[in-house]
C-alpha cells in the first residue's frame, strides 16, 4: 500500500484534491488538454505530475497517456482503442465519419487555403462553404455518397445542422474552443494537430475523397468525444 502511494503520489497533493476528479473525466471523456486560459489549472496539473500520471493510466486502465507538441502547443489525452474503452469504462462514442470529414475540410479551408486567420464567425464558415463551389461541390457529393441521394436533394438546412453539430463534437475534443462571450466565434486549438497528422493526405488532397469516403469509416477509431447529456449523468 506504501509503495502504491509513493507510485502515485499526485493523489496526495493539495491539487489533485481540486483537480483530478475534474482531469480525470476529461481525458476519459476523450477531451484534449492543452495549456489555454480555459485549461490552464489543469494542464499545469497535468505537466507537473506527468510520470505518475502516465503510470497510473497505464497500470490501472492500461492506457497510455499521450503528449504532442511543444511549449505553447503541447497537448495530452488518453489514446483509446475498443479495448481500452471498455477498461475505462468511458461512454463516449468515435467521433462519426461526418464530423471527421467536416475536420478535414476545416483544416483544408484554415491550414491549405489560408482562410480565416485568426478566430473563425460561424455563419461566415457555413457560408464559404455554400459558397465557394469547389467546397460545395465536394460537400454535397460526399453527403449524396453516403445518404444515396442526389446531390440536389441536400438542402442548405442538412448543412448547417452537420456543421454546427460538428463544431459541438470538436468543442468537446478540444480541437477548437467557441469564445464565452460570443458563442458563434470559435479559435482552433492546437490539440486538432491530431487530425491533421491522421488525414494529411486526405486535407492535400481532397478532391479524391469521394472515391476513398470508406476510408474515414475505418479509420476514425481513438477519437472519443463525450456523448450530449453524459456530463451531467
Amino acid at each position: 500500500m506504501e509503495t502504491a502511494i509513493k507510485k502515485y503520489g499526485f493523489l496526495e497533493s493539495d491539487e489533485a484534491e481540486n483537480l483530478f476528479a475534474d482531469l480525470d473525466f476529461a481525458l476519459k471523456s476523450g477531451q484534449h488538454i492543452q495549456n489555454f486560459p480555459h485549461q490552464t489549472e489543469l494542464f499545469n496539473f497535468l505537466e507537473k505530475y506527468e510520470d505518475e500520471i502516465r503510470l497510473f493510466y497505464r497500470n490501472l486502465f492500461r492506457v497510455n497517456l499521450a503528449a504532442k507538441g511543444s511549449d505553447y502547443t503541447r497537448y495530452f489525452y488518453l489514446e483509446l482503442d475498443d479495448e481500452s474503452r471498455g477498461i475505462v469504462k468511458t461512454r463516449s462514442k468515435k467521433l462519426s465519419p461526418e464530423y471527421t470529414l467536416l475536420g478535414i475540410l476545416l483544416l483544408k479551408i484554415h491550414r491549405i487555403d489560408k482562410y480565416f486567420i485568426n478566430d473563425i464567425y460561424v455563419p461566415d464558415f457555413i457560408q464559404l462553404i455554400k459558397g465557394n463551389e469547389e467546397y460545395k461541390n465536394y460537400i454535397y457529393n460526399l453527403f449524396a455518397k453516403r445518404r444515396e441521394k442526389e446531390a440536389t436533394d441536400i438542402d442548405e438546412n442538412t448543412i448547417d445542422e452537420w456543421v454546427r453539430n460538428a463544431l459541438k463534437e470538436f468543442e468537446r475534443l478540444g480541437w477548437i474552443h467557441y469564445d464565452p462571450r460570443n458563442k458563434e466565434l470559435f479559435e482552433i486549438m492546437p490539440s486538432i494537430e491530431r487530425l491533421f497528422t491522421m488525414y494529411s493526405y486526405e486535407i492535400h488532397n481532397i478532391d479524391r475523397l469521394i472515391d476513398e469516403t470508406n476510408s474515414i469509416e475505418e479509420r476514425t477509431g481513438g477519437l472519443y468525444p463525450v456523448e450530449e447529456g453524459e456530463a451531467s449523468e
